[in-house]
C-alpha cells in the first residue's frame, strides 16, 4: 500500500495497472514536460499514475451518478437510494457548519468528499494506488478549494465588500492587513493539502508495517487492518470536507451576515 515508503529504502515500487502505460508515456517529449520521466524516489512514476487514478475516480463518480439519475423515481431503491442517503448525510454536515445556506455549496462539498473517499479506498484494491498518497493531488484539490471559495466569497458577499475585508475597518493599518489577510488566504488551502496527504501518507503507513509484521502468523490480521483502512479512507474525507465547509462558512457566510447587519444598523 505504502508505496512511497518502499520507494524511500530504494525498492521498486510495486507495480498498478497503469504502470505499463507511464513506462511507454515517460521518455516521450510531453511525458518529459510533465516530469513523468522523474526517476528520484520514483516521483514521476507516482505522478503519472496519480492522475490516471484520479481520473479513475472521476469517471466511476459520473458513471454512478448518471446510472442512479437515469430513471428518476419517487420511491428510490437501488443506487438511487444509496446516493440519496449519502446526499442526505452530506447535507446535513454542510448545514451543520455553515447553517440553511450550506444548500448553495453542497454541490461542491458534496463531490469533494465523495471523489477524495473514492481515491482514498482505491489503496486498498491490488494492482490500485490512491491518488492522494501524493502532494501534487492534495495540492490540487486545496488550490481549487481556495479558488471555489473566493468565487462564492464575490457572487455572495460582492465584489467590493470582498476586497474591503481585505483592507480591514481601520483605513491607516489597511497595508499592513492586505498583507496578513493575502497570507493567511494562500495558507488555507496550503495547510488543507498537507493535512491531506500527511494523514493519508501516515495511515498507509501504519498499516504497511502492521501488516509486515503479522506475515506468516496464521491469524488474518488483514482483516481489521482492512477496517482500519476504510474508516480511516473515510475519515479523512470527512476532515477535508468539514474544513473546507468551515472556510467557506467564515469567508462567505459569516461576512454576507455582517455585512447586511451593518446595512441595517445604518438604516
Amino acid at each position: 500500500m505504502n508505496t512511497l515508503l518502499l520507494a524511500a529504502g530504494g525498492e521498486e515500487p510495486p507495480k498498478t495497472i497503469f504502470t505499463p502505460l507511464w513506462e511507454k508515456v515517460k521518455d516521450t517529449e510531453w511525458g518529459q514536460w510533465f516530469g513523468f520521466d522523474q526517476m528520484d524516489r520514483h516521483l514521476g512514476q507516482f505522478w503519472f499514475e496519480a492522475i490516471c487514478f484520479s481520473m479513475m475516480a472521476a469517471t466511476f463518480l459520473i458513471i454512478i451518478s448518471a446510472i442512479a439519475t437515469r430513471k428518476y423515481n419517487n420511491v428510490p431503491g437501488g443506487v438511487q437510494n444509496l446516493l440519496e442517503w449519502a446526499v442526505g448525510l452530506l447535507r446535513n454536515l454542510v448545514r451543520g457548519f455553515i447553517g440553511e445556506q450550506g444548500d448553495k455549496y453542497l454541490p461542491y462539498l458534496g463531490t469533494v468528499f465523495l471523489f477524495i473517499f473514492c481515491m482514498n479506498i482505491m489503496g486498498l484494491i491490488p494492482t490500485f494506488r490512491s491518488p492522494t498518497m501524493t502532494l501534487s493531488t492534495t495540492a490540487a484539490l486545496g488550490v481549487v478549494t481556495f479558488v471555489m471559495v473566493q468565487f462564492y466569497a464575490v457572487r455572495d458577499t460582492g465584489l467590493i465588500p470582498y476586497l474591503k475585508h481585505f483592507m480591514g475597518d481601520i483605513l491607516w493599518l489597511a497595508p499592513l492587513m492586505v498583507v496578513v489577510e493575502i497570507v493567511g488566504e494562500f495558507a488555507r488551502p496550503l495547510s488543507l493539502s498537507l493535512r491531506l496527504f500527511g494523514n493519508i501518507f501516515g495511515e498507509d503507513m501504519v498499516i504497511e508495517n502492521l501488516l509486515h509484521m503479522g506475515q506468516g502468523i496464521w491469524i488474518p490480521i488483514q482483516i481489521p487492518m482492512m477496517a482500519f483502512a476504510i474508516f480511516g479512507s473515510f475519515l479523512q474525507a470527512f476532515i477535508f470536507t468539514c474544513l473546507a465547509s468551515l472556510y467557506i462558512g467564515q469567508k462567505v457566510v459569516h461576512e454576507h451576515e455582517e455585512g447586511h447587519g451593518d446595512e441595517s444598523h445604518g438604516h
